[in-house]
């Protein structure tokens, strides 16, 4: 019977040690602006960008954050999913105002008269310190 114990004890010892460390169980991250006007955002997977996504359509989509508010972005699967296929995030925050008043302008339009604000490169441990959520204005 004390041999059972051990091989269990040892089984399950294993499987813990063994278990996939590449799930997070977090599904969305906060995007929390702190500033005095509206900002809007990009968030780029896997890529080291210097500026924002452009679409095929010409069309560019962000999305807008008002003053002093949080807006939780939803990926499904997406930010759970580190190591095994997510390994940093690049998060463009732009100026909001200014892009409301360009977004249906081409994509080089846009680049000239919307100015990037901030960019993150974030990694799992950034996300993790940071609470899962990415202020504007940067606090640290």
């Amino acid at each position: 019977m004390k041999q059972i114990k051990i091989i269990i004890l040892l089984i399950a010892t294993c499987m813990l040690l063994c278990a996939c460390p590449d799930k997070t169980e977090q599904d969305f991250i906060y995007i929390t602006n702190k500033s005095d006007k509206t900002i809007a955002f990009q968030v780029n997977v896997n890529k080291q960008d210097e500026i924002f996504y452009c679409s095929d359509i010409g069309t560019t989509i962000l999305i807008s954050v008002k003053s002093n508010s949080t807006f939780k972005l939803d990926n499904g699967d997406t930010y759970s999913s580190w190591n095994s296929y997510l390994k940093s995030l690049t998060v463009f925050i732009l100026d909001g105002e200014l892009y409301e008043e360009y977004w249906q302008q081409p994509c080089d339009t846009i680049r000239k008269y919307v100015p990037i604000l901030h960019t993150y490169r974030l990694t799992l441990e950034d996300l993790q310190r940071m609470n899962w959520t990415v202020v504007y204005p940067p606090e640290e």
